[in-house]
């Protein structure tokens, strides 16, 4: 029975973990003799394999850098190949679906603007709903700042993650999954340990862990405020206040290469003057937390195999760790049935 560890605990290596017990499992089936490839709610009454997954790592929820983030479903700080992204986001926002139908908290849908100095329509607005093109007066009724020329309404999700991954986790353990709460320095620590599929979802650890300088860290600082006043969100070309179940998330900073972690009141002070001018409502919040973490920033996702051996990466997904979880978690599944496929097909030659 193979050996499965998923290196790192934010929401994609938790994603990833219980996807790969929900999906792998399906077709290993106990009772070779009936030789059956079906689901298993087919047959009810035959006992099917759960393959061991464990989760290792230095930091769990809430202490990650997915739980930092404010959860708006939409692609940000994150590569440009726009297909894949797309993709992964589409997958990601029917996950969202079914954990809403399920009463689970921390998810509902939210709708606002987004604003900016330039007309671009960016092509991942096909996967949102109720998208509207800003009038010329419908501009001069939202705009706040002579920089504001263009702008749409839309609905997305916003998806709280620290919740989430609560959940996620009790799934993951029911199964019979196991957490190791670890440092890593390098993956080939891992090989060591006796697993026989790796899967990488370090984030920015894979600067170390593998060796991939390509990632880097772009600081993000953010006000959590109560503010029972603003019903939509606003968006423009630097700051943000968006949605959750019960506050709203100011952001933000786009620091890239900056480590350090230490919260700027100058900074927070700057971040809340400057959502107020575009929401002036804002003005009534009770500001309740401020936070800093650092998004795992790269080129492109990186979401591969390596060639010839065990481990498969996910990581790299910038600002866009919450939007693109499931899609890639999915995709991960699919590299380790391979990676299985091909390892069975070579036992045996």
């Amino acid at each position: 029975m193979p050996k499965i560890v998923v290196l790192g605990a934010g929401i994609n290596g938790i994603s990833t973990a219980l996807a790969i017990q929900e999906s792998i499992p399906k077709c290993q089936v106990i009772k070779q003799r009936m030789n059956l490839s079906v689901c298993v709610s087919s047959y009810p009454d035959v006992q099917f394999q759960i393959f061991p997954v464990t989760v290792i790592s230095d930091r769990f929820s809430p202490n990650t850098t997915s739980d930092v983030a404010a959860g708006l479903i939409e692609p940000y700080l994150c590569d440009d190949d726009v297909d894949r992204i797309i993709k992964w986001t589409r997958t990601t926002i029917l996950r969202i679906q079914e954990y809403m139908a399920g009463g689970h908290p921390g998810a509902e849908e939210q709708s606002g603007y987004y604003l900016s100095s330039v007309k671009s329509i960016p092509k991942w607005l096909e996967v949102m709903k109720n998208v509207h093109i800003l009038s010329e007066k419908e501009m001069k009724e939202v705009a706040k700042r002579p920089e504001h020329k263009f702008g749409f309404f839309y609905t997305t999700w916003y998806l709280e993650p620290t919740a989430y991954i609560k959940w996620e986790t009790e799934q993951f353990l029911k199964n019979g999954g196991q957490f190791l709460q670890q440092k890593i320095n390098k993956i080939d620590d891992v090989s060591k340990m006796g697993y026989d599929v790796i899967v990488n979802c370090t984030g920015l650890g894979s600067r170390e862990m593998v060796g991939d300088k390509e990632v880097y860290p772009t600081r993000g600082q953010v006000l959590r405020v109560e503010c029972p006043r603003v019903k939509h969100f606003l968006i423009d070309d630097e700051y943000y206040a968006l949605l959750n179940e019960n506050t709203i998330t100011l952001g933000g900073t786009q620091d890239r290469n900056q480590w350090n972690t230490t919260i700027n009141p100058i900074l927070s002070q700057k971040i809340f003057e400057e959502n107020c001018r575009n929401i002036p409502s804002l003005r009534s919040a009770r500001i309740l937390s401020a936070h800093v973490d650092l998004r795992p920033t790269r080129g492109t996702v990186r979401l591969e195999a390596e060639p010839n051996g065990k481990v498969i990466h996910n990581y790299g997904h910038g600002g866009s760790g919450i939007t693109l979880h499931w899609g890639c978690a999915m995709e991960c599944v699919n590299l380790v049935k391979k990676m299985m496929l091909e390892e069975k097909k070579n036992s045996k030659i």
